[in-house]
């Protein structure tokens, strides 16, 4: 059983993708989840199926400031949730796609950019801004996202999203290394061929065509990564720090 209940999450990347099969499961372990989102429909389509799930965690979306910038606005966040439910304990970042899928000569310094600006920064951007808030937390976790295509050198998908993922993985382990001695736990899951609700996105590379890569031969769900997740935003991973979790059916090792 993983203790999630009475704790405070913050969420980035919550409403597309994998992200809202992971909103369901920390709802339903009582964790209340505030969701950064640019998508204010998909985001209460998402809270009406949270509470028709009857789950003890509370779902709100909280939408982007007109004016102001990306820090100000998360401050304000962490702000408004510290009053309301008295902590902020978690944050998860999970902005970001699997990129466009170029050959290396075709690839430009705006591609690394727009994904270092959308990938990278904005993880450090929130773990940055909450820090304060995981000071006061007695159960403050980090938990960002990388890709098995980051941590193999893969040739299929993104290089540019491949690298900036890298990044991200680099920087949990530096955050994680700082932040133990405050009790803050700062982890990476690497995520495997994951499926999109949405389908495919023109540019990018068809799930399936991981297939021969995975030793457990099959595509993974966003169940199997709302389960890493849970996991690292529980009590029973407060000893566990700086790791990358591997959620790809083993495709690092094929």
């Amino acid at each position: 059983m993983q203790t999630l209940s009475g704790r405070t999450c913050v969420f980035a990347g919550a409403t597309a993708g994998d992200g809202p099969d992971i909103v369901k499961a920390l709802c339903l372990g009582g964790m209340n989840v505030a969701m950064m989102t640019h998508n204010p429909e998909r985001a209460m389509d998402l809270i009406g199926q949270v509470i028709a799930m009857e789950a003890p965690g509370r779902c709100l979306a909280i939408g982007a400031m007109e004016d102001g910038s990306p820090a100000e606005f998360d401050a304000k966040t962490y702000e408004k949730l510290q009053e309301q439910f008295g902590s902020v304990d978690v944050v998860i970042c999970n902005t970001g796609d699997n990129g466009d899928v170029k050959p290396l000569e075709e690839i430009t310094d705006r591609d690394l950019t727009w994904e270092f600006d959308h990938v990278v920064k904005n993880s450090f951007r929130m773990a940055q801004t909450a820090l304060p808030y995981l000071k006061k937390s007695e159960s403050g976790r980090i938990i960002l996202m990388t890709s098995a295509e980051a941590r193999r050198g893969g040739t299929r998908g993104s290089l540019a999203n491949a690298v900036a993922k890298g990044a991200v993985m680099s920087l949990a382990l530096n955050l994680a290394a700082r932040l133990a001695p405050l009790g803050i736990t700062v982890n990476c899951i690497s995520k495997g061929a994951i499926p999109r609700v949405e389908g495919i996105r023109p540019g990018t590379v068809d799930p399936e065509e991981y297939l021969p890569d995975i030793p457990m031969k099959r595509l993974g769900t966003s169940k199997d990564l709302a389960s890493a997740v849970c996991f690292f935003a529980s009590e029973e991973s407060a000893y566990i720090t700086g790791q990358v979790l591997s959620v790809s059916g083993g495709m690092e090792i094929g």
